[in-house]
């Protein structure tokens, strides 16, 4: 394959510097008076962790609409039961109690929409550690109170959660993000009330980026092992809808691809695909070619190029790719960025 290699004199100054997703108390903390709008949708398998990744939703298909809130703590009367609590999140009419603080999230309690179950966790749950980036874990214990129905129990558990996965969440119409940080909890606990236990297990995906406070995408997988014997699970999937008017280049929302000058024509092509980005100054580079289930199909570029901009062109003839969708993936000092392209 013949690489053709430019270097421009005069380069212009990027608006923003590559950076990794990375969870930070000033960026992805709950705030106050803030809401956050979801779209609920149909179960989707939530995929494979690792770095480099390519999660394709692209088939996500939509249920209804909600909108969690977040407000400060002392303006609520169910606040007073947990004086830890500096921020409370409403989502379906429940209610969730958090600190929140500079180094982390816990969370201090909890109270149904109907108001009939109240847990007050006297070794609270740790939703988050700040800052947490790719590769990040940590783990521990909680323990609380139950009030349920006029019935009292306890409930007993451990929790952990890991950074476990890194690269581009695909979504319906034509939405991608890069650098997408997948953040895998798993909770287990046991609820003793009234002498009956019940196990639960609850593990929850979400995917994050730089430029948005809260989660894009969370699947939540519940299992319940009943006191009775039997075992039953529920899965919730949902996505945040407003990030979708906030494109940053044509082919992927609040990636690099526009300030690299990241681009491929003609885009559907046939038998040839040129591709060009600018570089600002040394960097190590790789540039390859993926399938829409994640799989490798070509290495283009693999080493260390010159500030400047850099073409290259995809060969169907050498490549023998058939017809269909493709992602190209570059990377630059570790900082992905995508684009999808159509062979016709």
């Amino acid at each position: 394959m013949k690489r053709q290699l430019l270097v421009l004199a005069i380069f212009g100054i990027f608006s923003n510097t590559y950076s990794q997703t990375i969870l930070k108390y000033e960026t992805h903390a709950i705030l106050a008076e803030s809401k956050n709008s979801m779209k609920l949708a149909e179960y989707i398998d939530p995929g494979i962790a690792g770095k480099s990744v390519i999660w394709n939703f692209t088939e996500l298909k939509l249920t209804e609409n909600f909108e969690g809130t977040a407000e400060q703590a002392g303006y609520s009367e169910e606040a007073q039961k947990f004086p830890m609590a500096n921020v409370i999140v409403e989502e379906f009419g429940n209610h969730f109690f958090f600190k929140v603080s500079e180094d982390e999230i816990e969370q201090y309690g909890f109270l149904s929409a109907d108001k009939l179950t109240l847990i007050e966790y006297d070794v609270p749950f740790v939703k988050m550690k700040f800052p947490f980036a790719f590769g990040n874990s940590y783990k521990g214990d909680y323990h609380g109170f139950i009030n349920k129905s006029c019935s009292n129990g306890t409930i007993t558990g451990t929790y952990s959660l890991v950074a476990d996965g890194l690269g581009s969440l695909l979504l319906p119409g034509e939405v991608s993000y890069d650098n997408a940080l997948r953040i895998k909890e798993t909770k287990t606990y046991t609820q003793l009330v009234n002498g009956m236990a019940t196990e639960t297990e609850i593990v929850t995906y979400r995917w994050f980026i730089n430029e948005n406070r809260y989660p894009i995408m969370a699947i939540i997988i519940k299992t319940f092992n009943n006191a009775d014997g039997t075992t039953t699970m529920t899965t919730q999937t949902a996505y945040n809808p407003l990030m979708f008017n906030k494109p940053g280049s044509v082919a992927a929302a609040n990636s690099l691809a526009g300030e690299m000058g990241f681009k491929a024509y003609p885009n559907p092509f046939n038998e040839l695909v040129n591709i060009e980005f600018s570089l600002l100054k040394e960097s190590i580079v790789n540039l390859s070619v993926f399938n829409m289930n994640g799989q490798a199909i070509k290495q283009l570029i693999d080493g260390k190029l010159q500030a400047g901009s850099h073409s290259e062109t995809l060969s169907v003839k050498e490549m023998l790719i058939p017809r269909g969708n493709y992602l190209l993936k570059l990377n630059v000092n570790g900082v992905e960025t995508s684009l999808k392209i159509v062979r016709q």
